[in-house]
C-alpha cells in the first residue's frame, strides 16, 4: 500500500491538474483577503451592529448569493467551456472590486451589492473547480487529488483571511481588496494553461436561450432528483451539512468572547482562522493515511467523535487559548470530513450530472452556514456559550454512527444481466446515481482481493464513460472499482 507521499506524488504527476491546484491555491488565497476587509468593515467596526449580528450579516453576504447562483452553475457548467469559466470569472470580480469597492463615494447599497457580485461569481467559479477535478487524474488518485485542490485550496483560503485580517488592521482595507483584485487575474492566467478537455461526457442539447433559462429550473430539480435517487450522495452531503451548520455556530461564538469579553479587534478574527488552517493541513495530510485502514464513511463517523468531544472538553472552560485549540481541532476534523464527502458524493454520480448535483450540494452546504449564524445569535440571547458549545459538542458524538449505517444499506451501483445474472453471463446495463445506462463489455475477469474471489468488468457506457466494476461470485452486490474515462 502507497504511503501519502507517494500518492500525492501520483496525484501530482498530471500537468493539468498541478495548474488546477495552482489555481485553487492563488485565487482563494484572493478570495480570504476579500473576506478579510469584509469581516473587518461590518463586524468589528465600532460604530456597527453587534458581533453576532455583524456576523450574520457577513454570513449572509457570503452565503446566501453562492446560494442563489448555485441551482444555475451546474446547468451551465455541463454546457458551457469549463476553461473558459476558469479564466473569464476572475476579471469579472476583479472589474467589480476596481471600479466599485475601491471607489471611496461608494455607499452601504452599492457596496452591498459589489460584495454580492464578488461572491455570486465565486460561486461558479469554484463549481467548475470542483466538477473537472475527475477529468484530470485517475479515479484511483481522485481521494489525494481532492485532498490536495480542494481542502488545499481551503488551507489557501484561511491563510489570505489570517493574513489579510492583520494586514486590514495595520494599513486599512485598500491593500487588501487591491492584492486580492491582482491575484484572482493570476489565476485566470494559469488556467488558460490547461490541456485536458474538461467537455463533459455527455452534453445536454443546446436550444434557445429561453428554453436554456426555463431548463435551469428544470434541471435543478432534476438535480434534486438524482440525489434523492442515490443515497450514498444524500448521505455525506446532510453529514457535512451538519458539520458546517456546527461550525457556523461556533465561530460565531468564538467573535462574540472574543470582541464582547476580551475586546480584541479583526485580528483576533485571524487568529481564530489561523488555527483552524493549520487545523485543516494536519487533516490534509493525516487523511490518506485514515483512509488507507478505513472505508471513507468512517473516516467522517471518526471525525464527528473526535471533534464533538473536543467541543464538549472545550464547553468546561472557555479562554482565548482554548478557543484556539478547538478552532484547530474543528478544522482537522473538518478536513477528515470533507475529502472522504467529496468523493463519496463524486463516485456515486455519472460525469454527465456532476455538475447539477455538486450545484445542489453547493446550496445545502452554504445556507447551512446562513442559518447557523442567525441561530447562533438566538442561542446566544438564551444560553451561556459554554452551554451552546457543549450542545455542539454533544450533537456531533450523537451524529457519529449515522453515515456508516446509512451507507450501507445502499449500493454503489447495479448491474442487471441479460438472462437473471448468473455468472457465466454478461452485463447489459448498470444503474448509477439513478441513471440506467448500457453497458458495452469490454473485459471481463476473476481476481481475489483480501482473500476474496471477485468477478470484475470493464464496462464502457454510452456517455463515453468506461467504468470497471467488481463483485464476490453469487452475491449480486456490485461496486464501482475506478472510472478510467
Amino acid at each position: 500500500m502507497k504511503g501519502t507521499f507517494a500518492r500525492t506524488r501520483d496525484a501530482l504527476r498530471s500537468h493539468d491538474f498541478r495548474r488546477l491546484f495552482a489555481i485553487r491555491l492563488v485565487s482563494q488565497s484572493a478570495d480570504g483577503f476579500f473576506q478579510a476587509a469584509l469581516i473587518a468593515s461590518v463586524v468589528f467596526n465600532p460604530q456597527k451592529q453587534s458581533t453576532a449580528l455583524g456576523f450574520a450579516i457577513a454570513t449572509l453576504l457570503v452565503s446566501l448569493p453562492f446560494s442563489a447562483v448555485g441551482p444555475f452553475t451546474g446547468v451551465f457548467i455541463d454546457r458551457w467551456s469549463r476553461r473558459r469559466i476558469l479564466v473569464v470569472t476572475p476579471w469579472i470580480r476583479a472589474a467589480v472590486v476596481g471600479f466599485a469597492l475601491l471607489n471611496p463615494r461608494t455607499v452601504a447599497v452599492p457596496f452591498y451589492m459589489a460584495v454580492v457580485l464578488v461572491f455570486s461569481v465565486n460561486r461558479f467559479y469554484l463549481a467548475t473547480a470542483q466538477a473537472v477535478v475527475p477529468r484530470l487524474v485517475p479515479t484511483e488518485d481522485l481521494l489525494m487529488a481532492n485532498s490536495i485542490a480542494t481542502v488545499g485550496g481551503t488551507v489557501a483560503l484561511l491563510a489570505g483571511v489570517f493574513v489579510g485580517g492583520w494586514v486590514s488592521d495595520v494599513f486599512g482595507n485598500v491593500p487588501v481588496i487591491v492584492a486580492a483584485g491582482a491575484m484572482w487575474l493570476v489565476g485566470s492566467l494559469i488556467a488558460t494553461r490547461i490541456t485536458t478537455s474538461l467537455t463533459p461526457h455527455h452534453l445536454p442539447p443546446a436550444d434557445a436561450v429561453t428554453d436554456e433559462i426555463r431548463r435551469v429550473a428544470r434541471e435543478f430539480v432534476d438535480g434534486i432528483g438524482r440525489l434523492a435517487r442515490t443515497p450514498r450522495a444524500v448521505g455525506p452531503i446532510t453529514s457535512i451539512t451538519i458539520d458546517q451548520f456546527g461550525q457556523g455556530i461556533m465561530l460565531v461564538l468564538s467573535l462574540f468572547v472574543f470582541r464582547e469579553q476580551y475586546k480584541e479587534g479583526v485580528g483576533s478574527f485571524s487568529n481564530l482562522i489561523g488555527a483552524g488552517g493549520v487545523g485543516v493541513l494536519v487533516g490534509i495530510l493525516t487523511v490518506g493515511k485514515l483512509e488507507e485502514r478505513l472505508a471513507k464513511e468512517r473516516i467522517v463517523a471518526g471525525a464527528f467523535v473526535a471533534g464533538g468531544v473536543c467541543l464538549l472538553g472545550l464547553s468546561l472552560h472557555l479562554t482565548g487559548l482554548t478557543l484556539l485549540l478547538g478552532s484547530f481541532a474543528v478544522g482537522l476534523t473538518f478536513a477528515w470530513k470533507k475529502i472522504p464527502v467529496d468523493t463519496m458524493v463524486q463516485e456515486a454520480i455519472p460525469d454527465g450530472y456532476r455538475g447539477r448535483v455538486f450545484a445542489v450540494y453547493d446550496v445545502s452546504y452554504n445556507l447551512s452556514r446562513v442559518i447557523a449564524a442567525f441561530v447562533a445569535i438566538a442561542m446566544l440571547h438564551s444560553l451561556s456559550p459554554e452551554v451552546s458549545v457543549a450542545l455542539i459538542g454533544g450533537a456531533f458524538v450523537l451524529y457519529a454512527p449515522v453515515l456508516p449505517r446509512w451507507i450501507a444499506r445502499a449500493p454503489e451501483l447495479v448491474v442487471r444481466f441479460y438472462e437473471g445474472g448468473r455468472a457465466e453471463e454478461w452485463p447489459r446495463t448498470v444503474v448509477w446515481g439513478g441513471v440506467e445506462e448500457r453497458a458495452e463489455v469490454q473485459r471481463s475477469w476473476m481476481e481475489d482481493r483480501d482473500g476474496e474471489r471477485r468477478r470484475w468488468f470493464r464496462l464502457a457506457l454510452e456517455d463515453g464513460t468506461v467504468i470497471e466494476v467488481s463483485g464476490p461470485e453469487g452475491t449480486g452486490t456490485w461496486r464501482l472499482e475506478r472510472e478510467l474515462t
